[in-house]
């Protein structure tokens, strides 16, 4: 068991930042950083997205109702716009909206209100009509995923200011609109029930949006509640061979491979840890059970000698 307890220490080693209990002691000063950015940086990716998320307006041409205009507003706090424009709309009022959508007074304090839908537009380089039918024009079509993809990602720079224009509740736009829009966007639904929601359709686009403009390193490096994430390196093939050898000898300490030949049950194992794609702190937390199986049955193994020396020596007296 000595040779074991200095295998394992060599093993440990090579997992730095890690207890016997496999979390991690390293200080939080030596943390690894969030791939991709600097100490108490930002990811430039993320920076310019959320530039261009900036530079985006969302128009809404003749809204009907105003909780329908508060709806979007929140759809655009949530996914990071501020920029809206409504055009003639049948009322505006700005205390119910806050009321409606909590948390919504910078957006609603940069709101424009124009008196016709070419004014609306006159600064912006490229107009992306929503739109629930397909008509037989030249406009290019898109889905919400390829026009998000083109005008919001980085390609996107070349066309200038995006204006996402929706049209109001009862009869969406115009022909008279959509004459003034670049590209149509349509929102696949079902085709016997096409009408969706004016909000329901704002928060598919500009979710949309958001996910194009930021990419993954906004997501995959925050959790739910908007922290940043610590990432850990993958494990490394020489110590995942090192623990297979370790979880092999304690599977067969608990009675596992009892009279039968290891190899297939550890090729299953092999299989599970390694679809894992285990990082080398999740490792050690893995390695750290095998180590207290391996402890437990040495300080068992101990026990029952010491029970059948006392029982030899009570036998003797």
């Amino acid at each position: 068991m000595r040779g074991l307890r200095r295998r394992d220490r060599r093993l440990h080693r090579g997992l730095p930042g890690l207890r016997r209990d496999g979390l991690s002691r390293a200080p939080s000063a030596a943390r690894a950083q969030v791939e991709g950015l600097a100490p108490g940086g930002s990811d430039p990716d993320v920076t310019e997205g959320r530039a261009r998320l900036d530079r985006t307006c969302i128009v809404l041409h003749e809204p009907q109702d105003v909780v329908n205009i508060a709806l979007v507003i929140r759809a655009m706090k949530n996914m990071g716009l501020s920029r809206l424009r409504l055009v003639n709309p049948a009322e505006f009022d700005a205390w119910r909206i806050t009321g409606i959508a909590h948390d919504t007074e910078d957006v609603v304090e940069r709101i424009r209100i124009f008196e016709d839908l070419p004014s609306a537009l006159a600064d912006v380089g490229y107009v992306l009509g929503a739109t629930a039918r397909r008509r037989s024009t030249r406009h290019e079509w898109w889905s919400p995923e390829g026009a998000a993809t083109e005008l919001a990602g980085p390609a996107g720079e070349r066309r200038g200011r995006l204006a996402v224009l929706f049209g109001r509740e009862d009869r969406g736009l115009s022909n008279e609109a959509l004459d003034l829009c670049h590209g149509l966007v349509c929102i696949p639904t079902n085709p016997d029930h096409t009408s969706m929601n004016l909000a329901h359709a704002a928060v598919i686009i500009l979710y949309e949006l958001r996910k194009a403009a930021l990419g993954p390193a906004d997501w995959e490096a925050r959790d739910l509640a908007g922290k940043r994430r610590r990432r850990t390196p993958p494990a490394l093939h020489g110590e995942l061979e090192e623990f297979f050898e370790i979880w092999e000898r304690a599977m067969g300490e608990v009675g596992l491979f009892h009279g039968i030949d290891p190899a297939p049950k550890m090729r299953s194992f092999r299989n599970i840890f390694q679809r894992a794609d285990l990082d080398r702190r999740e490792l050690g937390l893995i390695l750290a059970v095998a180590y207290e199986v391996l402890n437990f049955a040495r300080r068992e193994k101990k026990r029952a000698r010491e029970r059948a020396e006392a029982e030899a020596e009570g036998d003797a007296g």
